[in-house]
């Protein structure tokens, strides 16, 4: 009859090997949640940007339009409009849109919808940004 240090030796390795299978599976679970976590957020990073990136562009081409607009009709803006769509202007180009770290992106954003939403309710334009596929796709007219 074998001696009990034996026996226990046989069941100590059978439990060694389950234990090691639960670490290495645990230490596979956590690589390819950091794998997994890291491509969506990137994904998730990459839409954001677009979206605001578009939103910017969007109150940018208006600007444009603005600006030719009244280079044909120069009557059209009075002088705090002017100061408004000059103020617009600034805050575009002042815009952090190549540094997505920066915390103060979000409250930039909101201050040019803000400043845009005066602007254009003076010229009597749509005064909201809708992005494509939004409820007033339909509506959108200058």
């Amino acid at each position: 009859m074998s001696e009990g240090g034996d026996d226990n030796d046989l069941f100590g390795e059978a439990l060694g090997v389950e234990e090691a299978s639960i670490q290495q599976g645990k230490e596979d679970g956590v690589r390819d949640g950091m794998l997994a976590g890291m491509a969506e957020g990137r994904e998730l990073g990459v839409q954001k940007g677009y979206e605001i990136g578009q939103e910017v562009g969007f109150y940018a081409g208006c600007v444009r339009m603005w600006r030719g607009i009244q280079a044909r009709e120069p009557e059209l803006l009075t002088a705090r409009l002017e100061r408004g769509l000059a103020s617009l202007e600034d805050m575009i180009q002042g815009f952090p849109l190549y540094d997505p770290q920066d915390e103060s992106l979000h409250e930039a954003l909101e201050r040019l919808r803000g400043r845009f939403k005066v602007v254009a309710s003076g010229l009597g334009c749509l005064q909201d940004y809708f992005p494509k596929g939004g409820s007033a796709e339909a509506t959108l007219s200058f």
